[in-house]
């Protein structure tokens, strides 16, 4: 078994998030290929969660997942916004 294998295993007991228990495996890569916001709070106490981010993503990479998510008033404006700009492209 690889390490990045081993890493994905790791079962957090519970994903605030989803509302079950997680594999890291899933979590390393369930924002289009980057990890969850939350990797480093959930993983944390299992093993060295920052040493395997800095070993797989890029310092740009890091700072775009680990960026706290909008808030839900945020994206529902953005969603908002979006409906309007059809509209107005539809007009």
């Amino acid at each position: 078994m690889s390490a990045l294998e081993s890493h994905d295993q790791v079962l957090h007991f519970w994903c605030p998030m989803l509302g079950q228990t997680m594999h890291f495996g899933y979590c390393r890569k369930m924002q289009g290929g980057l990890p969850c916001h939350r990797v480093l709070v959930c993983f944390g106490p299992h093993f060295d969660v920052q040493g395997f981010l800095n070993e797989h993503f890029t310092p740009q990479q890091q700072e775009q997942f680990l960026a706290a998510p909008k808030s839900r008033l945020e994206r529902i404006l953005d969603a908002a916004d979006q409906v309007r700009q059809k509209q107005d492209q539809g007009q």
